[in-house]
């Protein structure tokens, strides 16, 4: 398969992996600070989920401008429309992950990904209500992932001085949930 082809069907999906390597990131970090751990893997983590977040985004901005109906037809497939909000859920957790480390940085990540998050909510939300194609077959797990999104957002928020926000985002994600 040439280069060009797999950029078209580059998936929205890799967007989990940062969701998982950073998730990974905040436990060792709960870890090290619970076990007084002499060594700290945690900011390592942390780069290496910023590193690889940045480099899926290059990725798929590539394919955005290159292959926009692609991109037009995953955001309207029933399955894979559920996986555009780990793009900014990822965001979210890198937020919480960097709090620690730089709260300026976690207060812009924060910012952007609860600002995109919502909007991928409500697109998401939309879709369900308006479901002329989706069948039963559909329902799978990753229908969580835009709805418990929100539940992630009062982490950091409130640690940011967000706290009527943040309940806004968790009523959504507990409403859902």
């Amino acid at each position: 398969m040439n280069k060009q082809l797999r950029l078209k069907h580059f998936p929205i999906s890799f967007f989990a992996t940062i969701m998982g390597l950073t998730g990974l990131t905040i436990a060792w970090e709960k870890a090290e600070l619970v076990l007084q751990l002499p060594v700290q893997i945690s900011p390592y983590l942390l780069w290496l989920s910023a590193g690889l977040y940045l480099v899926l985004a290059l990725v798929y901005l590539a394919k955005l401008v290159g292959y926009r109906e692609a991109v037009i037809q995953e955001l309207h497939h029933p399955v894979k429309l559920n996986f555009f909000p780990a793009v900014s859920i990822s965001l979210i957790l890198l937020a919480i992950a960097s709090l620690g480390h730089s709260p300026a940085v976690s207060q812009l990540l924060w910012l952007a990904g609860s600002t995109i998050h919502l909007a991928f909510t409500f697109y998401v939300m939309g879709a369900w209500i308006n479901h002329q194609h989706f069948e039963i077959q559909h329902m799978n797990p990753a229908w969580f992932i835009p709805v418990v999104g929100n539940i992630l957002v009062p982490i950091a928020g409130v640690a940011h001085g967000y706290v009527e926000i943040s309940w806004f985002f968790f009523a959504i994600g507990l409403l859902f949930w």
